[in-house]
């Protein structure tokens, strides 16, 4: 009795038959990219004003006043607060504060007024602005 004809020869190579025909033929060989081509490229911090430039309180309230342009009511800047993370060490005794950022409160000109103005974070490093909440 020949290997083709033993139950065991049927047994195997009926199963890997339907596979073959469920698949639609055998399998074709992609060729990969190379890894130079596959990544791809960095992408660049945004930066809202000049890369190195100094954000300072008169530019943050300038950079977050962008975002109520806009609005119909016109505001004003009720506080400018400026974010510092601090590093302390215990053992030596070494303070270190970095500069973050700053939170921008706007307020609406006119006093008795319902609703206008909000909370602005303005980015220390690239002098982007987020707007954090908007007073209706």
């Amino acid at each position: 009795m020949s290997e083709e004809n033993s139950p065991i020869g049927r047994a195997v190579l009926a199963p890997l038959l339907g596979l073959l025909i469920a698949c639609g033929g055998p399998s074709r060989v992609m060729p990969v990219p190379s890894p130079a081509t596959a990544r791809p490229f960095p992408v660049a911090a945004p930066w809202c004003v000049v890369p190195g430039r100094d954000v300072d309180s008169a530019l943050a309230v300038a950079q977050a006043l962008q975002l109520f342009d806009s609005s119909s009511l016109p505001v004003e800047p009720q506080s400018v607060e400026r974010v510092v993370a601090r590093v302390v060490a215990k053992g030596s005794s070494v303070s270190l504060s970095v500069p973050e950022g700053w939170l921008v409160r706007f307020a609406p000109v006119a006093k008795l007024t319902l609703g206008g103005g909000g909370l602005v974070w303005v980015n220390g490093a690239t002098g982007c602005p987020i707007l954090l909440i908007r007073y209706e």
